[in-house]
């Protein structure tokens, strides 16, 4: 996959990733998970040759720009994700969503059904929801990051940084090396984290579980859902959210919440399989 770069003007950022750049066929966009980068789509995208896929670093992520916002929320990623679609003259196009990246897909594929030929979640389904006063105390937290100008942990070495990478999400050691090395900058005293120090904290969580179902019913995009054995969907909504969606086609696969890159032949099969009948 070749290096690209796309301006995002109105979004004031530009955001960096890797693209296939395969003649013909509809643009595949692959979105990322939390504190993950575009690297995450490396081994799919070896595995799917015949597709035009584009994976970014999500703003904050990665080598891209930072979110341009005090509280980075689920809609500043998608004004970034609808911005990117316009720009590139993308009429219609595919998305692959992990995680917070396959939240952000369910939100973009629900707002403008007409843009979206196929749908893809890994291990992912809408973004999280609170009550309201879990989201006053949310955005309280992330104010006070904001305001604080906290800072990230300095690691001596980058096995260091891997070994923390891994205790973080309970992922590989191979799956942590390949993330960890477009997230890590030299700093005085060793190495040090490239993304958005607030997204420690995650993303800023303001949805009620109905208006997360409201958008998930939007969806007329043919959808494949690809969860892990060892799962992250554990909330007891998740069974609603499944149902709400009319053209859902679920599919579990051995591996944990990073099943693309630990099971990464099986999910590619799935996704190819998938979009090839569109």
């Amino acid at each position: 996959m070749d290096d690209v770069a796309f301006r995002l003007p109105r979004a004031g950022v530009t955001v960096r990733g890797k693209r296939s750049r395969v003649a013909g066929g509809l643009p595949t966009l692959c979105l990322h998970g939390l504190l993950d980068n575009c690297a995450s789509f490396d081994l799919l995208a070896r595995r799917l040759p015949d597709l035009d896929l584009i994976a970014v670093d999500l703003p904050g992520h990665g080598l891209s720009d930072p979110i341009p916002s005090a509280t980075c929320h689920y809609f500043d990623y998608v004004a970034c994700v609808l911005e990117l679609a316009q720009t590139q003259g993308w009429q219609r196009f595919q998305l692959v969503g992990h995680s917070l990246g396959g939240a952000l897909s369910s939100l973009v594929a629900g707002i403008h059904p007409d843009k979206i030929e196929r749908l893809v979640l890994i291990d992912a389904i809408g973004p999280l929801s609170v009550v309201p006063e879990q989201a006053v105390s949310g955005l309280a937290r992330y104010l006070d990051t904001y305001l604080r100008g906290d800072e990230h942990p300095v690691y001596r070495s980058r096995i260091q940084a891997v070994k923390a990478r891994v205790q973080l999400a309970d992922i590989l050691w191979e799956t942590a090396e390949a993330l960890v090395e477009r997230d890590l900058r030299e700093v005085h005293g060793g190495y040090s984290w490239r993304h958005d120090v607030r997204l420690n904290r995650g993303v800023t969580a303001t949805f009620h579980e109905e208006q997360v179902l409201a958008f998930l019913q939007n969806i007329t995009a043919p959808t494949l859902l690809v969860t892990a054995e060892r799962t992250a969907l554990q909330e007891a909504f998740y069974p609603q959210r499944i149902n709400s969606v009319p053209k859902l086609r679920q599919l579990t696969l051995p591996g944990g919440h990073h099943l693309h890159m630990e099971n990464a032949d099986a999910v590619a099969d799935a996704i190819g399989a998938f979009l090839a009948t569109g």
